[in-house]
């Protein structure tokens, strides 16, 4: 997820100079082989963060105290502090990641019930949450984490190692078959067995240490970019998956709480409701009393803000991106986002996309100009490779000229393939994931593109969130062509190259690339070095072709005026927007966030 200048300056070519403190970082820590590494994809040592004048890192107590004592002079009353976000009606099966990742509450407030043992500031460094602190082996295979002994749950019981280790387990369980599995294979120590059902979960490396708040978490390979993975562990409380189930969290009545919000409504297809946790001890310390997340569609987001119904909105359509630019122009912000690439894919596996010519004169039938121009505007940016502009160890310029627009080289490269008389190529149906109007613009450009280059015939077919990805992720795949997205869950080029290798997402299988990715994720050398590794490996995928790079995201945000705080403020790299991860205990936006005096009145009746 990618691009901007400054405060309200939505042009995506300004990316690099934000970006580029985030990669030189990178570059000079990934490296380096230390007993206190805290060494991770965009991974900076982990000093004191400040948030509005507060200290993270003095203690949760006496910095709520502070924050309790007196909010800021603009800000609305305590009882007015309500932020309101919209959430689609399909992602509201759960707010747990380990129970559902596609299916959850992901773009409201979300993993908001327990503490990460790690967070991503708005600097792009990871910082201590439930981990007080961390350190590895020499060899970066076996991690400890010294958890926070003040952590408790809701219902009198202590956060403790133990929570960790059932959540990593019920995560590896194949009888749960997460949707999440492949993001710990060839990572965690035992991980794939587990899934795979040949070990017991018992035998998985994530264990008690010395204590009850010390955990050991053992990797399979040299892995010195673990604490940046480990954005992604908020627990599940161990007592109440016993006693109700993993779904526990999905009912007011069952839920658990250790992190700041605590749940209190949940109106099936209507709105979530979350309000302060009176019990949480950990260092977030939140100025918003109470979140309403509305569940929508899509489609009525922009007509919601535009009623002063919703505070926040992602991903206008390009027509009321239009509305707003004329309307409202300071309330759009442009977001690095996630580093998200938006692509075609084919199963390679299988006819007519086993052929390199056939899916490489896709690949030139694309303008992706065009839909810069025409339909993207400053939502994205043109992508003729994976890793987007900024991304450590990025090299589209190098790799600009493998699948770019070329209608000529693709009807001769369509025409070698056997399919000179285009009618002979079999009609196909781009499957697209849950798409935006802004996707939707998009995936049917790109199929009218295909149209007129190869004379061929695409039916464009819209698939919901869960069906898309079992089809997607069953193996073989069940998707012949399908257009989808894929951002970091993690800034370093294992995580975003990790997604092709063989037996994860896509039947593409190439041993050259696997074989460059993972040596490269482990290598523990000269920066310079991995990342050349990770260069030529992204080079292969691009040439073969598994996928056609389409845009490179560059969401755009629309945020009401009485939303203010740090979060809306430049960070240290000059980007301002609220930061990915957004509203979630995977961040600092909530310690980051308040309402201001100017917001509507009557939040509190909300």
């Amino acid at each position: 997820m990618d691009q901007v200048r400054d405060s309200r300056d939505n042009t995506t070519n300004s990316v690099q100079p934000a970006t580029a403190a985030v990669t030189e970082r990178m570059s000079r820590l990934a490296w380096r082989r230390s007993r206190r590494s805290l060494l991770g994809g965009a991974v900076g040592v982990a000093g004191a963060l400040a948030l509005g004048g507060l200290d993270l890192r003095s203690g949760p107590r006496a910095a709520r105290a502070a924050q309790e004592a007196t909010l800021p002079d603009d800000a609305a009353p305590p009882d007015q502090q309500v932020f309101v976000l919209p959430n689609s009606v399909q992602t509201d099966k759960t707010p747990d990641f380990y129970e559902s990742v596609y299916e959850r509450l992901s773009e409201a407030c979300f993993d908001i019930l327990s503490e990460p043992l790690v967070r991503l500031s708005r600097d792009f460094e990871i910082i201590p949450a439930g981990a007080l602190d961390w350190s590895s082996n020499d060899e970066g295979t076996v991690w400890t984490f010294q958890l926070d002994p003040k952590l408790v749950w809701s219902d009198g019981n202590p956060v403790t190692a133990n929570d960790w280790v059932r959540t990593f387990q019920y995560g590896a369980d194949p009888a749960h078959a997460w949707d999440f599995t492949w993001y710990f294979q060839g990572i965690i120590t035992g991980w794939d067995d587990a899934i795979a059902g040949t070990i017991p979960l018992e035998e998985l490396g994530v264990r008690q240490g010395a204590n009850a708040n010390e955990l050991i978490i053992e990797t399979q390979v040299p892995t010195p970019f673990l604490p940046a993975m480990l954005l992604y562990s908020n627990t599940l409380s161990a007592a109440a998956l016993d006693e109700h189930g993993p779904l526990y969290n999905s009912q007011v009545e069952t839920s658990v709480t250790s992190g700041p919000m605590k749940l209190t409504e949940w109106l099936i297809d209507q709105r979530v409701v979350f309000e302060k946790n009176p019990d949480y001890a950990g260092s977030l310390v939140v100025p918003v009393n109470k979140v309403v997340v509305k569940l929508a569609d899509l489609a009525t987001y922009f007509i919601m803000y535009q009623n002063n119904e919703i505070d926040f909105m992602q991903y206008p359509a390009p027509a009321d991106l239009l509305v707003a630019q004329s309307d409202f122009p300071d309330e759009i912000y442009s977001s690095v986002g996630d580093f998200r690439t938006h692509y075609l894919f084919f199963d390679v596996s299988k006819a007519p996309f086993d052929k390199l010519e056939v899916r490489q004169a896709f690949s030139h039938a694309i303008d992706r100009d065009a839909l810069k121009q025409q339909v993207l505007g400053p939502a994205g940016t043109p992508a003729y490779s994976w890793l987007a502009p900024g991304f450590p160890a990025a090299n589209g310029e190098a790799l600009s000229g493998i699948q770019n627009y070329d209608p000529a080289k693709a009807k001769e490269l369509f025409a070698a393939a056997g399919y000179a008389d285009p009618s002979t190529f079999p009609k196909q149906v781009l499957q697209v994931r849950n798409p935006t109007p802004l996707i939707k613009s998009v995936s049917q450009a790109c199929a009218s593109m295909l149209r007129d280059t190869l004379g061929i015939e695409i039916e464009v077919q819209d698939v919901d969130q869960a069906t898309f990805m079992d089809a997607l992720t069953a193996k073989p795949t069940e998707i012949p062509f399908g257009f989808v997205s894929y951002g970091m869950d993690y800034l370093d080029p294992s995580n975003m190259l990790g997604v092709w290798i063989s037996g994860g997402r896509h039947s593409w299988a190439n041993a050259d690339f696997d074989k460059l990715v993972k040596e490269a994720a482990s290598f523990i050398g000269d920066p310079a070095e991995r990342t050349a590794m990770f260069q030529d490996a992204e080079k292969i995928l691009v040439e073969d072709v598994p996928g056609v790079f389409v845009y490179h995201e560059t969401p755009v945000q629309l945020v009401k005026p009485w939303v203010k705080g740090p979060a809306l403020e430049p960070d240290k790299n000059g980007i301002t927007s609220i930061h990915w991860p957004g509203y979630t205990a995977m961040s600092t936006v909530p310690a980051e966030l308040y309402i201001g005096a100017d917001a509507p009145p009557g939040r509190g009746d909300m």
